[in-house]
């Protein structure tokens, strides 16, 4: 099991298109941190394909994203990413 969290504050330059007056975190900037987290980790994890994504509730600027990952086999991974103990993205990567 792989625990990180990460936030995007309401600064990052991506929000101001999406939804100005009431932002909300782009997927592929949260897909982006996941795969920065995994990429950073003391035994590095490098991703080479997304296998699936499921955007459940959005994430917005500010909030404190944990990320639980676990290995379902030596090349793929699952992971979800939650706000206040709720899941907001669910997904699956094959890894090396």
């Amino acid at each position: 099991m792989i625990l990180f969290d990460f936030i995007i504050n309401n600064e990052h330059p991506s929000l101001s298109g999406h939804f100005p007056d009431n932002p909300i975190v782009p997927g592929a900037i949260i897909v982006e941190k996941v795969i920065q987290g995994l990429s950073e980790l003391e035994t590095p994890k490098e991703v080479i394909t997304l296998i699936a994504i499921k955007f459940i509730k959005p994430i917005l600027p500010n909030q404190k994203v944990a990320v639980l990952c676990k290995n379902i086999s030596p090349t793929l991974l699952s992971f979800e990413c939650s706000v206040d103990g709720k899941v907001s993205v669910l997904g699956r990567l094959s890894i090396k």
